[in-house]
């Protein structure tokens, strides 16, 4: 058998990103987390079976997607989730986080997740201070119904 010399496959790495959300324009950030998927597990103990508990998937979670970025002059996440504030409804919207790298020598995304009838569950501005010069930094956190893997580069 011949070794294999095809080259190795190297990751991606995470350094761009975007978040677009309908209705909104897209935005970038510094960092994401979230990106995760859980399915509980529950356990059926069978009379007269003592050497294990069968164990059953049980139902799927999705944590928030955690977003942090620079303050900028755009505002439409802040009126995204003051919706809620004013009206006592927040419009939930499906949205993407597309991770970017450079493939054949053009920027293109090669992760989608895409996530559907998110809303913001929760939003921290920056923490002045006035004897810093450091970047202002905000998170946005968003509360949806599931998370999928769209589309990868291979």
């Amino acid at each position: 058998m011949l070794p294999d010399t095809s080259p190795a496959v190297l990751p991606f790495t995470t350094a761009r990103f975007v978040l677009a959300i309908d209705g909104l324009r897209s935005v970038s950030f510094s960092k994401c987390a979230g990106l995760a998927g859980e399915v509980s597990v529950e356990e059926y103990q069978e009379g007269g079976e003592n050497r294990f508990a069968h164990r059953f998937p049980s139902r799927a979670s999705f944590p928030n997607l955690v977003l942090t970025q620079g303050v900028g002059p755009t505002r439409e996440l802040w009126d995204w989730f003051a919706e809620f504030h004013v009206t006592g409804l927040v419009a939930p919207r499906d949205g993407t986080v597309s991770l970017l790298s450079t493939v054949d020598g053009a920027l293109v995304p090669v992760r989608v997740w895409s996530f559907t009838r998110g809303w913001p569950a929760k939003l921290t501005g920056p923490d002045l201070d006035a004897q810093a010069s450091a970047v202002g930094v905000e998170s946005l956190e968003i509360a949806h119904h599931g998370l999928e893997l769209r589309s990868v580069v291979a």
